[in-house]
Order: C-alpha cells, then structure tokens, then sequence
C-alpha cells in the first residue's frame, strides 16, 4: 500500500516539477492575487461613491483584504449587503431637484390660467387677465387690492388700477 501511494505521490511530483506546468501555476496564483486586490480596490471605491464617511471605504477594503484570495468572494457578498443602496451624487440630485420643484411651485401664477408670471408684471400675457396697477405717485407695480404703496406710502385709490387698465 505504501508503494502505491509513493508511486502516486512520485507521479504528482513529477507533473508539479515539469516547467509549462510550474509556469501555469504560478500565472494563475499571480492571476487570483490580481483579481483579488483588484476586488479591495473595487469595494473601496464602490463604499467612497456611495457614503459620505470618511471610514467605511478604508473598512470595506480591508474586509476584503483581510478574507485572504480564497475567501474574498464571500467578503464581496458581505460587502454587497451591507452597502448602501444609492449613491452620495444620486442623493443629491435628488435633493436639487425637489429643491427646484419647490421653487417652481412657490413661483407666482395668473389667477385665470395658471401660467407663470413675474411679481412686477402689470398683465399675464397669455389671458390678459389685470395682475397689478401702477402707483402713481412711484411708478411702481402695486397689487389691485392694495390700499397704499408699500415702496412709497402713497395712498391709493380704490379701483384706480382698473381705470388705468382699461384705458391701455
């Protein structure tokens, strides 16, 4: 028995010690220690883009590291349900676009057709409709129902901006 196992032991010496196949063996480890840094590298970079703390890429590539080329796909999958969901740039964009909704919802319309119109616009463009009067004391665009200005303290007449209105 122990002749047949030296015998074997000799046949897998003898494969191992022939150069093509050292060669092979020593690309392959070489390829897997690639693979396996190039997996630490990306899982830092993948933590970097999706948190905004300074530590947890550095963690994340050194669970990777510290899991050895033989067990780093498993500290991939750890890494993958641990990670955060969306990106630090998607969390912003999303935050700059409810940001400009906001705005656009704050902005000024026409009480008729619900169009956007400027706060010293005098007519909406589109229906016509009467949006101010000007003071006449300043010149400045005074709101229909306003009593007084409130850049000049000049009284208004009731009904005055309509009057002026209609003769433009």
């Amino acid at each position: 028995m122990d002749d047949i196992a030296t015998a074997i032991g000799d046949a897998i010496a003898g494969v191992f010690d022939h150069p093509v196949i050292a060669v092979l063996g020593r690309l392959i480890a070489a390829y897997v220690v690639l693979v396996w840094l190039a997996a630490a590298l990306w899982a830092f970079v993948d933590v970097r883009r999706r948190t905004t703390n300074p530590l947890a890429p550095y963690g994340s590539a050194a669970l990777v590291i510290l899991a050895s080329p033989l067990l780093f796909p498993f500290a991939l999958v750890v890494h993958r349900v641990l990670r955060p969901d969306e990106f630090v740039s998607d969390r912003k964009l999303s935050m700059l676009r409810d940001e400009a909704l906001e705005l656009e919802a704050a902005r000024p319309r026409c009480p008729d057709c619900h169009r956007v119109v400027e706060d010293d616009w005098i007519l909406c463009p589109a229906c016509r409709r009467a949006l101010a009067h000007r003071c006449h004391a300043c010149g400045r665009p005074v709101g229909l129902d306003w009593p007084v200005c409130a850049w000049c303290a000049a009284e208004l007449e009731r009904g005055s901006g309509l009057r002026e209105l209609r003769r433009a």
